[in-house]
């Protein structure tokens, strides 16, 4: 009897137990209940879990900061459709003698100093900022925090017709707290860890690039570069 009873509650211990699997699901299906907009249309497709660990790429201070740098880029970006209408602007007046023309040359030198002068602040702003993600990315090491899933779904956007999701989900150790979300798909997403990338790669760099360029500094050139060009 005594047998039986054991193996009775036993029984119920292993049915109240949720795997990890089991925990996860759970937890990602009541974010997407707060967050979708069709929730009945929620479709699990694919989920890998794994360890997590304090990472650079997903914390939340060093996102912020890459986050600052990609801002500067985009309103650099934005001003230069004007700087390359200044110059021209600059060109066509620059020989001419006329009050008028004397005006816009001058009107349009000052737009192209402005520019220049954004382009400066934001160098400088961005070493700083490459300075302090580096530091942070040595402050947080490598501990063990959680679990980690990648998760793939699909769902109905407000115009019914089906999309699908992939996402990055950081749990605390017991799978209770989502620490860190993050759309893999998402384009701005990329650009920040791209941004976190440039930062970093100049801590591995031994040597100054030369007397008077640190390895910082010349991240930070490459980074506002490679943004008006459009490539990060």
């Amino acid at each position: 009897m005594r047998k039986i009873l054991f193996l009775m509650i036993f029984a119920l211990i292993m049915a109240g137990c949720k795997s990890r699997e089991e925990k996860v699901a759970e937890v990602i299906k009541q974010e997407m209940f707060k967050t979708l907009y069709d929730f009945e249309s929620y479709e699990p497709i694919e989920t890998k879990i794994d360890s997590a660990f304090t990472s650079i790429y997903t914390d939340t201070l060093a996102l912020l900061y890459a986050n600052e740098v990609s801002e500067m880029f985009n309103e650099l970006d934005d001003a230069k459709m004007e700087y390359e209408s200044a110059k021209s602007t600059m060109e066509i007046w620059s020989d001419s003698y006329s009050s008028l023309g004397v005006y816009k040359f001058n009107e349009a030198k000052k737009k192209v100093n402005d520019y220049i002068e954004k382009i400066d602040n934001a160098l400088k702003r961005t070493e700083n900022i490459y300075e302090s993600i580096k530091k942070r990315n040595n402050e947080i090491g490598h501990s063990f925090i959680g679990w980690k899933a990648t998760h793939k779904f699909r769902c109905k956007t407000k115009g019914g017709n089906f999309d699908l999701g992939n996402y990055l989900y950081v749990f605390d150790k017991k799978i209770e707290t989502i620490l860190h979300i993050e759309d893999m798909d998402n384009k701005n997403n990329s650009r920040l860890i791209e941004i976190i990338n440039e930062a970093i790669k100049s801590d591995n760099t031994k040597e100054d690039i030369d007397t008077n360029t640190s390895a910082t500094e010349q991240a930070a050139s490459d980074s506002l570069s490679k943004a008006l060009k459009g490539e990060i």
